[in-house]
Protein backbone atom coordinates (compact mmCIF):
# COMPACT_ATOMS: atom_id res chain seq x y z
CA UNK A 1 0.00 0.00 0.00
CA UNK A 2 2.76 2.48 1.21
CA UNK A 3 4.94 1.98 -2.40
CA UNK A 4 1.49 2.16 -4.22
CA UNK A 5 1.15 5.59 -2.72
CA UNK A 6 4.09 6.69 -3.12
CA UNK A 7 4.29 6.09 -6.85
CA UNK A 8 0.76 7.82 -7.69
CA UNK A 9 2.53 10.68 -5.66
CA UNK A 10 5.66 10.25 -7.40
CA UNK A 11 3.73 10.69 -10.68
CA UNK A 12 1.75 13.74 -9.39
CA UNK A 13 4.63 15.86 -8.77
CA UNK A 14 6.53 14.78 -12.17
CA UNK A 15 2.95 15.44 -13.89
CA UNK A 16 3.19 18.80 -12.11
CA UNK A 17 7.14 20.23 -12.43
CA UNK A 18 7.13 18.77 -16.31
CA UNK A 19 5.40 21.69 -18.00
CA UNK A 20 7.43 24.33 -16.11
CA UNK A 21 10.94 22.53 -17.20
CA UNK A 22 9.83 22.45 -20.80
CA UNK A 23 8.78 26.11 -20.40
CA UNK A 24 12.45 26.97 -18.96
CA UNK A 25 13.88 24.37 -21.41
CA UNK A 26 12.25 26.06 -24.34
CA UNK A 27 13.26 29.47 -23.00
CA UNK A 28 17.21 28.49 -23.25
CA UNK A 29 17.14 27.32 -27.05
CA UNK A 30 15.02 30.06 -28.04
CA UNK A 31 16.56 32.71 -30.90
CA UNK A 32 16.92 36.22 -29.83
CA UNK A 33 14.04 38.69 -28.62
CA UNK A 34 11.47 39.74 -31.02
CA UNK A 35 9.31 42.98 -31.15
CA UNK A 36 6.79 42.17 -28.18
CA UNK A 37 9.74 41.30 -25.92
CA UNK A 38 12.09 44.20 -26.82
CA UNK A 39 13.21 46.45 -23.73
CA UNK A 40 11.06 49.83 -24.03
CA UNK A 41 9.94 49.49 -27.06
CA UNK A 42 13.42 49.72 -28.36
CA UNK A 43 14.55 47.12 -31.11
CA UNK A 44 17.45 48.87 -32.14
CA UNK A 45 20.12 46.14 -31.03
CA UNK A 46 22.37 43.88 -33.18
CA UNK A 47 20.99 40.77 -31.17
CA UNK A 48 17.54 42.15 -32.24
CA UNK A 49 16.91 39.42 -34.83
CA UNK A 50 13.89 39.83 -37.26
CA UNK A 51 13.18 37.95 -40.44
CA UNK A 52 11.89 41.71 -42.61
CA UNK A 53 11.01 39.29 -45.17
CA UNK A 54 8.00 38.20 -43.09
CA UNK A 55 6.62 41.61 -42.53
CA UNK A 56 2.99 42.60 -43.19
CA UNK A 57 3.38 45.40 -45.07
CA UNK A 58 6.16 43.38 -47.47
CA UNK A 59 9.89 42.38 -47.43
CA UNK A 60 11.74 45.47 -45.71
CA UNK A 61 8.64 47.49 -45.44
CA UNK A 62 7.90 48.54 -41.59
CA UNK A 63 5.89 50.67 -39.04
CA UNK A 64 8.31 51.17 -36.73
CA UNK A 65 11.96 50.34 -36.14
CA UNK A 66 10.90 46.73 -34.92
CA UNK A 67 9.59 45.52 -38.09
CA UNK A 68 13.62 46.26 -38.86
CA UNK A 69 16.53 43.67 -38.20
CA UNK A 70 19.22 44.69 -35.79
CA UNK A 71 20.13 48.23 -36.12
CA UNK A 72 18.07 48.91 -38.94
CA UNK A 73 15.70 52.15 -38.51
CA UNK A 74 12.34 52.34 -39.75
CA UNK A 75 12.45 55.63 -42.26
CA UNK A 76 9.33 56.54 -44.02
CA UNK A 77 8.34 52.81 -44.15
CA UNK A 78 10.98 51.02 -45.24
CA UNK A 79 14.17 49.49 -43.75
CA UNK A 80 17.45 51.23 -44.24
CA UNK A 81 20.93 51.01 -42.43
CA UNK A 82 22.75 48.09 -41.67
CA UNK A 83 21.92 45.43 -39.23
CA UNK A 84 25.06 44.78 -37.57
CA UNK A 85 28.56 45.21 -38.41
CA UNK A 86 30.06 43.21 -41.09
CA UNK A 87 33.36 42.22 -38.97
CA UNK A 88 32.73 42.33 -35.03
CA UNK A 89 36.10 43.31 -33.57
CA UNK A 90 36.89 45.53 -30.50
CA UNK A 91 37.01 48.57 -32.94
CA UNK A 92 33.44 48.18 -34.16
CA UNK A 93 31.91 46.59 -30.81
CA UNK A 94 34.08 49.62 -28.31
CA UNK A 95 32.07 52.29 -29.20
CA UNK A 96 28.92 54.20 -27.97
CA UNK A 97 27.08 53.67 -31.11
CA UNK A 98 27.70 49.93 -31.23
CA UNK A 99 23.95 48.81 -28.83
CA UNK A 100 23.33 44.99 -27.38
CA UNK A 101 21.15 44.23 -25.38
CA UNK A 102 22.81 42.75 -22.46
CA UNK A 103 20.00 41.02 -21.07
CA UNK A 104 19.60 38.87 -24.22
CA UNK A 105 22.78 37.81 -24.05
CA UNK A 106 23.31 33.67 -24.77
CA UNK A 107 25.26 33.28 -21.25
CA UNK A 108 22.96 35.06 -19.73
CA UNK A 109 21.85 38.77 -18.46
CA UNK A 110 25.60 40.75 -18.00
CA UNK A 111 27.45 37.37 -18.87
CA UNK A 112 29.65 37.27 -22.34
CA UNK A 113 32.36 35.72 -23.95
CA UNK A 114 33.89 38.52 -25.51
CA UNK A 115 33.51 42.74 -25.92
CA UNK A 116 30.86 42.29 -28.79
CA UNK A 117 28.46 40.99 -26.31
CA UNK A 118 28.63 43.86 -24.33
CA UNK A 119 26.63 47.31 -24.80
CA UNK A 120 28.46 50.46 -26.25
CA UNK A 121 31.90 50.70 -24.24
CA UNK A 122 31.38 48.31 -21.95
CA UNK A 123 34.40 45.49 -21.68
CA UNK A 124 34.00 41.76 -21.11
CA UNK A 125 36.15 40.65 -18.05
CA UNK A 126 36.07 37.35 -16.17
CA UNK A 127 32.83 36.97 -18.50
CA UNK A 128 30.92 39.66 -17.25
CA UNK A 129 30.42 43.08 -18.73
CA UNK A 130 31.83 45.70 -17.21
CA UNK A 131 31.74 49.58 -17.44
CA UNK A 132 29.81 52.31 -18.74
CA UNK A 133 28.44 51.66 -22.32
CA UNK A 134 27.70 55.37 -22.95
Amino acid sequence: MFNRSRSIAVRVLFAAVTPALLAMAAGACSPAQDASQAAGNSCNFVNYHHDEAKNAAGPAKCATDCDCDGMRTCISGACQGSARPAEPNASTCNNKEYRWNEAWSPAGPGRCAGDCECDGLRTCTSGSCQGTAR
